[in-house]
């Protein structure tokens, strides 16, 4: 059961890559070139209007998936994966917030929860490549870089979280512009 967890967790963990690889396609074919965006325009609308809820979906299957492999796997969280879920698990209260309140600011200022998370699981993923140079704190207890998981060579706990924060931040991002352009177009009209 534990393997099929893990390897279901990893599944998605490349599904998430691709979408990330997707939107930064997009993102850049948008503003490198202008005659794109008839053809985006569709794309953009669609995670305009429902980004916060898949963002939030990107959420809670992150929250649910640490839950299970601490609960489920019995993997026990390092000090570095205690940061992440401080990152991740309160997104899933604030983004209903975001989605009900539909404010472009509010969507901006929910990206910090992720970018932080960005920030530490990149330091995550160090402290497992290179030990020695994790911190007093990551040496106590159960080590930082200890890698619980190691799928496809390079899937590991921290880069499951990193994946889920950079799609998240992605996909507030774009709602939160696409919230501001609706707010101008609707202020002109």
């Amino acid at each position: 059961m534990i393997d099929f967890g893990v390897a279901l967790l990893a599944a998605l963990g490349i599904v998430g890559q691709l979408a990330i690889a997707a939107l930064v396609v997009g993102i850049v074919a948008w503003f490198v070139r202008p005659a794109s965006r008839q053809a985006l325009a569709g794309m953009r609308q669609t995670i305009g209007a429902a980004g916060v809820w898949l963002a939030w979906t990107v959420t809670l299957v992150a929250m649910l998936g640490s839950l299970w492999l601490s609960n489920g796997a019995h993997f026990i969280p390092c000090h570095l994966c205690w940061l992440q879920r401080y990152a991740m698990y309160p997104l899933v209260v604030v983004l209903i917030v975001v989605a009900l309140a539909r404010r472009w600011w509010l969507t901006l200022a929910a990206m910090a929860f992720p970018l932080v998370g960005m920030g530490i699981s990149a330091w995550h993923v160090w402290v497992e490549n290179h030990p020695g140079d994790a911190t007093a704190s990551c040496r106590k207890g159960v080590p930082c870089s200890v890698k619980w998981i190691e799928e496809y060579g390079y899937i590991t706990i921290p880069v499951l979280a990193g994946t889920a924060f950079v799609l998240i931040a992605l996909l507030l991002g774009i709602v939160a512009f696409w919230q501001r352009s609706q707010r101008s177009v609707e202020g002109a009209g």
